[in-house]
This record gives C-alpha cells, sequence and structure tokens, in this order.
C-alpha cells in the first residue's frame, strides 16, 4: 500500500511544480485510496486511420506522467489499449468505394489496403508504435481484437447485461433530453449493452433480441438469427457498447490515471457516465484524469481526424525534428491548451532555435526548478536515454549546409567541420565520427532542405553576378565590398552575424552597435537583397551569417568583390 508522505517526497514544500508532476500527485493519491500495489497509466486509440498528432497526445500524456511516478520509485505501468475491435465506419479518403462492404467489420477484420500487415487495424498501428519508439515510449500494448473474442471480459459482459436495467438508467441521465422519439420505458426495455458482430457477415448490424443469463440471441440484417454463448470458456463475437466498455476496462485494469479529450469529458458524455457507471456496475473507482485539448496544424483544420486521412503523423513530425523536440512539443504546454504545430519552414527554424535555448538555459544555473524538471523529462525516460544528436549543431547552419550541397554528406561534414573548429579549440572527430555525433539532427535537415519548395531552394553562384553587379548604386557596392574585406576578421557564426549586421549601420554613418529604429531596418533589408542577389540570383535565402559560412570564405569572397573592370 502506498503511503501519503511518499507522494510529494521529491520535491520541498512551496517549490513551483509542473503539469506532469501535479497530475503525478494526484494518480499516486488515488492509488493510495484504491490500495494499489502499482500505479496503472492508461491510454487508447481506435486505430481507424493514420495516428495523428492529436492522438499522440493522449499517448504522451499518459506517458509523462507515469514516467515521472517511476522516477519518484513507485512501481507504474502505462497500458494502452488498442481499440481495434470497434467498427470499420467509413470509407476513408484516398481507399476505393469498394471499400464500404467492410463497414461494420472490427478494424482488425478489414484488409491493409497496401497489403503489407494482417489488417487495416495493423497497418496504422505498425507505423504508429514504430514512431513511439524513436519516442521512448514503452507501454504494455492491449489489442481489444484479441481480449474479446479470447473471451477475457465475458465475466464483465454477463454482469453487464444482467445489470443491463440499471446501466441504462445511468446512461439516461446523461443524455440530452428531446433526443430520442420513443419514451423511457420503451428504451430502458429494448437496451442491452453488448452489441454482437454476427457470425455469418462478420458485422455489427445486429439486434440483441434476449438475455438468458449465459446466452445472447440476436438477429442481423444479413437475415441470420443467432444465439452467443458467453460462458467463460467461450469465444465471443461482440464487445460491449462505448460507454460501457470504458469503465469495465478501469476496473480490469484497476487504472489510476488516464487522459482524455475534452469531448470525452463534456458533462454529458462518457467519461461523466463512466465515473458512475464504474463504482456501481464494476464495483471500481473511476480513474483520475486531466482533459487535454485538441492539437491543430497551421492552415488546416483546427481539430485533426484520423479517418479524414490527410493528417500529420508522429513519423512525419520524426522526419524534421529531433525525438526530444516533439516530446517537448507536448510536455511544455497544459495538457488543457491547445496548440498549433506549424510545419512551414520558417516555423520549423523557429523552433529549432527556440529548442536550442532553452536546452542551453536548462543546463545552466539560471534555470528554474520546472525547467530543469522539464528538460529531463524531454531527453530520459526510465528505459534511457531518448535519441538525440551528441553534437546539436545549429539547424539553421545544417539545413542551409544540406540545401546549398544538394545534401552531399562530405561537404556538408567540411561545411561544418569549418564552422566548429572556428568557434572552438577542442579538438573533433575523424569525418565519419562526426557524421555520427551530427544524428539524427543531420537526417532531419536534410529532409527539411530537400522539402523545400523550388521557389525556396538556395543555388549558388558559381561566378560573380557581372549582371546584378551594374544595378547597385554607388553606396551598395561600397557596402558590399566592406562586407568582403570585413569577413576575414572572425569567420565564425558569431563573427559574421555581426559583420552582416554592422555594415548597413556603416553605411547609415552610425555606430556598429547603434541601436536599430525602422530606418536602420530598412536600410538593412535593402543591402541584404543587394548581397543575396550577389551569391544566388534571389533576393532572399538562408540566413546570410549561415549561408556565408556555409558557403566558405574563399568562394563567398569571390562572389561579393567585383573583378577588375566591371562596371
Amino acid at each position: 500500500m502506498l503511503s501519503t508522505t511518499q507522494v510529494n517526497d521529491d520535491r520541498d514544500a512551496g517549490v513551483e511544480a509542473s503539469w506532469i508532476q501535479r497530475a503525478a500527485d494526484t494518480a499516486i493519491e488515488h492509488a493510495r485510496k484504491s490500495s494499489s500495489k502499482r500505479i496503472v497509466c492508461a491510454s487508447g486509440i481506435s486505430p481507424s486511420g493514420p495516428i495523428h498528432l492529436g492522438n499522440l497526445r493522449e499517448v504522451m500524456t499518459a506517458h509523462l506522467v507515469c514516467e515521472e511516478i517511476k522516477a519518484r520509485g513507485f512501481e507504474a505501468v502505462h497500458v494502452h489499449s488498442w481499440d481495434d475491435y470497434d467498427r470499420f465506419r467509413k470509407v476513408p479518403a484516398g481507399l476505393p468505394e469498394s471499400w464500404g462492404e467492410h463497414i461494420g467489420k472490427p478494424l482488425a477484420a478489414v484488409p491493409d489496403p497496401h497489403g503489407e500487415r494482417d489488417s487495416y487495424a495493423s497497418h496504422f498501428i505498425a507505423e504508429f508504435t514504430a514512431a513511439l519508439r524513436r519516442l521512448g515510449v514503452e507501454m504494455r500494448e492491449i489489442r481489444q481484437s484479441q481480449q474479446y473474442p479470447a473471451g477475457t471480459y465475458n465475466a464483465q459482459i454477463r454482469r453487464s447485461m444482467d445489470s443491463r436495467n440499471d446501466i441504462f438508467d445511468i446512461l439516461e441521465r446523461f443524455q440530452t433530453e428531446g433526443r430520442h422519439e420513443k419514451p423511457v420505458s420503451e428504451r430502458r426495455a429494448a437496451y442491452y449493452p453488448f452489441k454482437p458482430y454476427c457470425e455469418v457477415c462478420g458485422k455489427d448490424s445486429t439486434e440483441v433480441t434476449g438475455w438468458d443469463g449465459r446466452n445472447v440471441a440476436y438477429r442481423c440484417r444479413c437475415g441470420h438469427t443467432g444465439n452467443m454463448s458467453i460462458a467463460d470458456d467461450a469465444r465471443v463475437s461482440g464487445k460491449l457498447v462505448w460507454k460501457v466498455d470504458w469503465p469495465m476496462r478501469w476496473a480490469f485494469e484497476g487504472v489510476d490515471f488516464e487522459p482524455a479529450g475534452e469531448d470525452h469529458h463534456a458533462p454529458t458524455s462518457s467519461f461523466a457516465s463512466g465515473k458512475v457507471v464504474a463504482p456501481e456496475i464494476f464495483a471500481a473507482p473511476a480513474p483520475s484524469s486531466i482533459v487535454y485539448s485538441f492539437v491543430g496544424l497551421a492552415g488546416g483544420k483546427s481539430k485533426m481526424s484520423g479517418s479524414a486521412g490527410g493528417a500529420a503523423t508522429p513519423d512525419t513530425a520524426l522526419e524534421i525534428f529531433e525525438p526530444p523536440m516533439v516530446r517537448w512539443l507536448y510536455a511544455r504546454r497544459l495538457p488543457s491548451q491547445s496548440f498549433t504545430i506549424d510545419m512551414s519552414p520558417p516555423a520549423i527554424l523557429r523552433l529549432y532555435d527556440e529548442w536550442d535555448r532553452f536546452a542551453a538555459k536548462a543546463k545552466g544555473d539560471s534555470a528554474s526548478v520546472v525547467e530543469r524538471h522539464l528538460h529531463r523529462a524531454c531527453v530520459q525516460t526510465s528505459a534511457g536515454v531518448v535519441e538525440r544528436s551528441v553534437r546539436p549543431v545549429s539547424f539553421r547552419l545544417l539545413s542551409s549546409a544540406a540545401d546549398i550541397t544538394a545534401a552531399n554528406p562530405e561537404q556538408v561534414e567540411r561545411l561544418v567541420r569549418q564552422h566548429l573548429e572556428s568557434d572552438s579549440d577542442v579538438g573533433l572527430p575523424d569525418d565519419a565520427a562526426l557524421l555520427d555525433e551530427l544524428q539524427p539532427r543531420l537526417t532531419n535537415a536534410v529532409n527539411f532542405a530537400r522539402a523545400l519548395p523550388p521557389e525556396d531552394r538556395t543555388i549558388i553562384r558559381t561566378e560573380f553576378n557581372a549582371e546584378a553587379w551594374p544595378e547597385l548604386d554607388d553606396r551598395t557596392r561600397a557596402g558590399v565590398g566592406m562586407l568582403a574585406a570585413r569577413m576575414g576578421n572572425d569567420w565564425t557564426l558569431d563573427g559574421l552575424t555581426k559583420s552582416v549586421y554592422a555594415v548597413p549601420k556603416l553605411m547609415e554613418g552610425l555606430d556598429e552597435d547603434a541601436a536599430p529604429t525602422p530606418e536602420l531596418k530598412k536600410a538593412q533589408r535593402s543591402f541584404f537583397k543587394a548581397v543575396y542577389c550577389l551569391l544566388c540570383s534571389r533576393e532572399t535565402g538562408p540566413r546570410l551569417p549561415t549561408l556565408l559560412l556555409s558557403i566558405g570564405q574563399d568562394q563567398a569572397r569571390r562572389l561579393l568583390t567585383a573583378p577588375r573592370g566591371t562596371e
């Protein structure tokens, strides 16, 4: 049995706590009251299509809380239910309408349209779990398509059928008035909390017609009438309806904590009714919970729907972001806060900059307790270190180098080495070892560069832009010459940044440290436009300091220095 003193003994009184720590406190207290020896955190997803970044919030919320509980020395487990025994509801976008013949069957009985897995459900489960492994998420997975047919819940089904009138009365209290045409008494008499899958057509187009305490009688729209045994040793084709199934599993698994979306936490929804069904029917308390809001995509729908198709999935995010960054997206906000994941190039670059600043601060003396805790939750789990770059070089540098070299590994390594050698006195490993230390961020940067639209790709010129040079006024030409002359003073990212921003100030007759003004910013933009034009025949591109460093000092000076006789 858990003791009260164990709940908060890892934090000093009065110290601010993260939402993860507060949720863990509640889960531990729930387990203590129910005399649990092991704390169970739960999540569940119906694999009805691509399992998207919105679904990931449920899994990540349960995972982070479970990890916090383990970090305090308690025995805890993250139990994840795959609701692959749910019905196939509609044909997703991209599949032929002929797939409609499977509507009403369990998701685990629908073929994989890609022909790779044993079922439609398995296809999407495999994609999602592969991403979870990279994210450091470990959980005990339960497939309901195996549990129900094996008779695992037969005792719970019998209890539910025996208590069908009591269950109806509970659920009826949470129903919205005026939604039903039939009177309550008629609906109560016809209510059964178990939905069979027809043993002939395999669909749930069935209606229960009787229950004798051991057998379910039903008829199907296909014309079949059946009698299904719910004895302990019987294999079952069917499942409890959702608002009974969920609280049944809370009791069966001994769940102490499970997050749920806003729709499930509405006053008339499944969590509200489940809190009554669980103790009154299954003699178990409802778990502690936390409400999470939806995750959206910039420029898309505010709520992503997996069955609608086209949603961003965790594996697509991991093509661009390092695993700790994806964890950070979910850990840094209260679950009740909705947020948008912006996958546009500027937003991705900003997010990497923000993550690197946060990671650096979290390791320093000025970090708060919450910041250190948040960083640890992103980079470390009870199973070990989350995959990340040993040498987190600026993503702007890596993506710029990948862009201008067409992702050539040798050239990228040369540019990064040049940057690192100019910025540190510490010796570097050999070529292959350095590339390994840059992973997985280097692969993320290559994926980012390759995904850029053609108009955003950077093609470095091979010779001086003699066509553009005459279009520049004398003042701008002098500024370009000044930049080319200063570049050799400090060929580092910081040094180049100072030079690039100092030259427009000097052109305006200001001191190098002059504060920015609207007029100065306008002058800087005009000057940068000229430099981009000379370097890559465009008016914009990667940040100039990064671009110059990626090009190399000799090539940059050649492109910015007019040959003799050039007008």
